[in-house]
């Protein structure tokens, strides 16, 4: 009784286990959302914007007004004191600087636009992360494709060394025939799983990037499309990201020039000193005082020129680069248009014209080799040969793919 209420459960739990739904494919189109809302050190640029936003207002507001208690002009013996006036003060001052308007909203400008400048690096961060993710999911689609072309030949092997073994004791194949599959499937079989642990680690490195767990599988009839873009150099400024970095970092340059010539605008100084004579008969006064800070004095202005200068030289070497930069992947995105387009030709002819006349040459000898008119080495070199041209068919199209991939990390998409 035990023995059979045993051999129930084991059945349910198996039937359970085969009726678990499969793993979810992940969409190649889903990686750029989920990497931005997932991956955490894209959250850690916006907390910097938010920093600098923070600064940014911080920047606006006064410097905090100084107020102090003392004595005024007390001797230190009140022996030679001939009148009340002589005997000193007590005194308390309360003193505020007044920056320049235009100097506070030189500033804020300026940690503002630093905000912007992080946002656009979190979005080429952003934009990197989904090309290394693309990246990814490409090499673990095609590596299963390249495990599932070696099973196949597995297979193929595998049946053609069981006929060699059949044939063996009646002397209609040979010894060496038996060990050349043997040889092969061998081969066959130690490829396998390198292929299958590289899509393992390709996988692990998708999961870490979108912050997934391991359940998850990928799309294996994927095959981005290649659509042209416009490449020229006026398009490039508006697309690339580089780009529009540099420009960015030249619009910072000009605001920093503009708060440096705030700073050459004056700062007022205002303070009011009360005092309390120690004598009774010296009525209480006070004193107002205000002040001017003059940064065009000739010691101090010359900092500001150079300051100037040195500005102006960043902002000419910026639009240089900026300059060489649209050139450089202008000159890469038309090299990529050719690229891909010979490899298209050379897929076409590989997947259109070779294959097929090599899997009708490997038929018309699997054919002769069961009527055993044809020997195993020959049918073997067939094999091989169909196997060597699916392999490198493969490698064209991860080529194709990854330099799509590269075309579309240059423009932006």
């Amino acid at each position: 009784m035990m023995y059979r209420l045993l051999v129930l459960l084991l059945t349910v739990t198996l039937q359970q286990l085969s009726a678990q739904p499969p793993p979810p494919v992940l969409q190649p189109d889903s990686l750029r959302s989920r990497i931005a809302h997932s991956h955490l050190l894209l959250q850690a640029y916006t907390l910097k914007a938010q920093a600098y936003r923070l600064n940014a207002g911080a920047a606006l507001a006064w410097t905090p007004p100084v107020i102090g208690a003392g004595t005024f002009m007390i001797p230190w013996s009140a022996r030679y004191v001939y009148n009340d006036i002589a005997l000193g003060s007590r005194i308390i001052q309360a003193e505020q600087e007044i920056p320049h308007p235009g100097r506070l909203r030189a500033r804020y400008q300026y940690l503002a636009f630093q905000a912007d400048r992080v946002l656009t690096a979190q979005l080429i961060l952003l934009h990197q992360l989904h090309f290394t993710a693309r990246q990814q999911y490409i090499r673990r689609v095609m590596a299963l494709q390249k495990a599932a072309i070696l099973r196949r030949q597995e297979q193929v092997l595998f049946f053609l060394r069981q006929v060699a073994l059949v044939r063996l004791p009646y002397r209609q194949a040979q010894v060496a025939d038996v060990s050349m599959a043997d040889a092969r499937l061998t081969g066959v079989r130690t490829r396998i799983p390198m292929e299958e642990a590289l899509a393992a680690g390709c996988k692990a490195r998708l999961s870490s990037l979108l912050s997934l767990p391991g359940n998850f599988t990928t799309d294996s009839l994927y095959a981005p499309v290649f659509i042209p873009g416009h490449t020229d150099t006026a398009s490039l400024a508006k697309t690339n990201r580089d780009t529009y970095q540099l420009e960015e970092a030249i619009r910072a340059q000009y605001l920093n020039r503009k708060a440096l010539r705030q700073e050459q605008k004056p700062d007022f100084k205002v303070g009011f000193y009360q005092f309390f004579p120690l004598s009774p008969l010296v009525p209480n006064s006070f004193n107002i005082m205000a002040g001017i800070r003059i940064p065009l004095a000739p010691w101090a202005a010359g900092y500001h020129r150079r300051k100037a200068r040195a500005i102006e030289a960043t902002i000419a070497a910026l639009a240089q680069q900026r300059t060489e930069l649209l050139q450089q992947t202008h000159a890469r995105l038309v090299a990529l248009e050719q690229d891909i387009r010979v490899l298209q030709q050379r897929i076409y002819g590989t997947s259109e014209k070779i294959i097929p006349l090599l899997q009708q040459a490997l038929e018309a000898d699997m054919a002769r080799y069961r009527e055993n008119r044809l020997g195993l080495p020959a049918v073997l070199h067939s094999l091989e040969a169909v196997t060597i041209m699916e392999g490198q068919l493969l490698d064209y199209r991860q080529q194709l793919y990854e330099m799509i991939a590269v075309y579309d990390r240059q423009l932006y998409r």
